[in-house]
Formats: structure tokens, C-alpha cells, sequence
């Protein structure tokens, strides 16, 4: 085969010159490993160019893409700084409701308990792999976003507090003795809580209570809302309160209505403040018609005319 040449005839269709190339095997081998060579050169130089393109593109699009995760970092920054000042406004709302519940204000270090939690807890990456200004933004976002949650879990407990109290404080409101017991159009206050002269025994004794003078069968009205717990309509004429109705306003509170003619309550029954418990008169140990009207506190006789608003 070493002696064995390949023929090439090389002419044209339109001449009629002729070419012949004779090639011998050896000749014709090193011919193709040439090409291959250079085929496998070209192709390595087209990858070569291709993954520097691509490296390059990719490049490109990882900053473009820091650069967008960089300015959302900043607009969350802004966003975290705008949320923290609405978190004072709802702060001062708070105290403001604390001083109309009548409770103690929270002190500024009491909210900022429990604040300032781990990096990790917002921010699943490792901070020492970002670029040294992002890592500072990062820690300041995560930094505002526990402490505003720390104090958002105060906000609610103490609006469950102040909700629970102005309940309370209303509740209380309601059942505090505040009006005059009969119209003041239709009375006159007589006489006064106090140290007097008794009209009828002539001697110097302490008064529990109001006496609020009006025509007998002039109605008479709880002070606040209660439960009646004595209403006398029997009595020994010439002694005592008369017909007298007691209520228990809770809270400490309990008022007296004494003399009257007519009494229009049971005990038990529930009253609410202006309810219509029953008529002037004068009934027991008096000299005329009138309500003798007491407030009591604790079971201790308080003046009632601190209790009356209206």
C-alpha cells in the first residue's frame, strides 16, 4: 500500500486544460490529520468564544440583578424608616387612651424589650458574603423590623389592657351614683350632710344625708343602675326611715332613699340610673315630706352632694 498513489484529475467543464495531482496514502493521511487538526481548533476557539459571551452576558445580568436587589434594599430601608414613624403616632394614641383609662403611661425602655433580634430571623443569607454597604443596609433593616414587631406585640397587650379598663371604668361609670334622686324644678335641699341639730329629738347628732324636700307623691329616682336590696313598705309609724328602698350600685356604692309614701321596687329587681324606684312622702320619724337621700361608700355614710352632677 506504501507504494500505491492516489490520482486527482482536476479540469474544468467550460476548458480544456487538465490538472493531475498524485498523492501518495501517506501523503493524503497527513493531509486529513492537518484538517482535523485545524477543524479541532476552530471548534476549541468557537467554544472558547462562545463561553467568554456567555460568562459575559452572564456577568451582566448578575449586576443588573444586584443592582435592582440593591435599590429594592434601599426603597425596604425607606419603607421600614416610613412604617417606624407610624409606629410613634400609634405610640402617642396609645398614651393618650392610657390617660383616658386612668392608667400609668409604658415607659419608652418597656417597648424596646425583646427588640433587636438575631440576623438570621428575617434574612436567610450569610452577611459576610455581601458587599460591605449592603450588609450595613441589611443589618439596619432587620435591625428596625424586630424592634417594630417587639413593639407591636406590645401595642396589642396594651390595648387589651386599656380596652378591659375603659370596660371596667364605664361599667363603674354606669353604676356610680350621679343625679339628684328627685327633680331639682320640683325640691329644695333642706338640710344638708352633716353635724345638726336634730328638729325632733333637739339634740346635736351627725345627718348621713340629704334631706331633699317636695310634695308628697313627687317622683323619686335611682341614683345610678343597682340592684335593689331592701324595699321596706311597711313600718312603725313615728320611727325611722319609713317606707325606705336600699340599693347596692356595687363598686363600694349603696344609696338610701328614705320616707317615702309609696315604694315601687322589690328587693332583687335591677335598676338602671333614672328608674323609678318610688313617691315623696313622710313616712317615719319626720316632720314633713321629704327625701332623706344617702350615699354610702364602703358601707361609710359619704356626702351625697359630691354625687350629684346633674
Amino acid at each position: 500500500m506504501r507504494d500505491k498513489k492516489v490520482k486527482l484529475i482536476l479540469f474544468s467543464l467550460q476548458g480544456s486544460e487538465v490538472q493531475t495531482i498524485n498523492l501518495s496514502w501517506k501523503r493524503i493521511l497527513s493531509i486529513m490529520f492537518s484538517s482535523f487538526v485545524v477543524m479541532l481548533l476552530m471548534v476549541g476557539s468557537s467554544i472558547a468564544l462562545f463561553t467568554d459571551f456567555y460568562k459575559d452576558q452572564r456577568i451582566t445580568r448578575l449586576l443588573r440583578t444586584n443592582q435592582a436587589l440593591s435599590n429594592q434594599l434601599h426603597h425596604m430601608s425607606n419603607k421600614v424608616t416610613h412604617i417606624e414613624g407610624r409606629m410613634q403616632v400609634i405610640e402617642q394614641n396609645d398614651d393618650s387612651l392610657r390617660i383616658i383609662a386612668e392608667l400609668p403611661r409604658l415607659e419608652s425602655d418597656l417597648r424596646k424589650v425583646g427588640t433587636g433580634g438575631p440576623f438570621g430571623e428575617y434574612v436567610d443569607v450569610d452577611v459576610n458574603s455581601l458587599p460591605e454597604d449592603l450588609r450595613g443596609e441589611t443589618q439596619k433593616v432587620n435591625s428596625l423590623l424586630s424592634e417594630i414587631e417587639g413593639r407591636i406585640d406590645i401595642h396589642n397587650q396594651n390595648a387589651s389592657q386599656v380596652g378591659e379598663k375603659i370596660k371596667q371604668n364605664t361599667a363603674q361609670l354606669k353604676h356610680t351614683p350621679s343625679i339628684r334622686p328627685v327633680l331639682r324644678e320640683l325640691s329644695r335641699i333642706t338640710d344638708s350632710y352633716g353635724m345638726r341639730v336634730h328638729p325632733l329629738v333637739e339634740r346635736k347628732k351627725h345627718h348621713d344625708g340629704l334631706d331633699i324636700a317636695a310634695e308628697i307623691g313627687t317622683e323619686v329616682y335611682s341614683a345610678a343602675a343597682g340592684i335593689v336590696v331592701r324595699a321596706e313598705g311597711n313600718y312603725k309609724p313615728g320611727s325611722g326611715y319609713g317606707k325606705v328602698v336600699v340599693i347596692d350600685h356595687d363598686y363600694g356604692y349603696k344609696t338610701l332613699y328614705g320616707h317615702l309614701s309609696k315604694v315601687l321596687v322589690r328587693e332583687g329587681q335591677r335598676v338602671d340610673r333614672w328608674a323609678l324606684i318610688g313617691l315623696v312622702g313622710k313616712t317615719g320619724l319626720t316632720t314633713g315630706a321629704h327625701l332623706h337621700f344617702e350615699v354610702h361608700l364602703n358601707d361609710t355614710p359619704v356626702n351625697p352632694i359630691d354625687y350629684i352632677l346633674d
